[in-house]
């Protein structure tokens, strides 16, 4: 019988883990002598035609937050040494026009979305009530 084998493949998800963990962090990682001035920064981003709202440095990243020139609202990640764009979010417009209105109305806009539910004409009690193990309608 072999000792501790939980132990053992906790270890090894653990050595894993850590292997990885690199790959997911950002690749900001240049010494601050090396970065390129807030300038270039804001020069690259003009020749990519964005309109600079705010500039700010995070996790060893420069952080732009401004508008392309579609017009979209947009958060991207820069790396302060080579100006090479590392992760770009763009916001969904519509998405906030129709969160904003609900809210404006009054309305819940999570309630707008209901999730599955038993509402039908038939007058039949729902299928799970709290506390009770589900029914299956076809053992009616």
């Amino acid at each position: 019988m072999k000792p501790f084998p939980l132990l053992r493949c906790s270890l090894l998800a653990l050595s894993l883990g850590l292997a990885a963990w690199p790959t997911l962090a950002d690749d900001c990682d240049a010494p601050v002598q090396q970065w390129q001035s807030r300038e270039a920064v804001r020069q690259m981003a003009a020749a990519q035609g964005w309109q600079v709202q705010r500039l700010k440095i995070d996790d060893g990243c420069y952080e732009i937050r401004g508008t392309d020139s579609q017009g979209r609202t947009f958060k991207a990640r820069v790396d302060p040494q080579t100006l090479a764009i590392v992760k770009i979010k763009h916001k969904d417009r519509a998405r906030e026009r129709t969160r904003e209105r609900e809210h404006d109305l009054g309305r819940d806009p999570a309630a707008a979305h209901p999730g599955p539910s038993r509402a039908d004409d038939t007058g039949a009690p729902p299928l799970t009530t709290p506390g009770t193990a589900p029914r299956n309608p076809v053992d009616r």
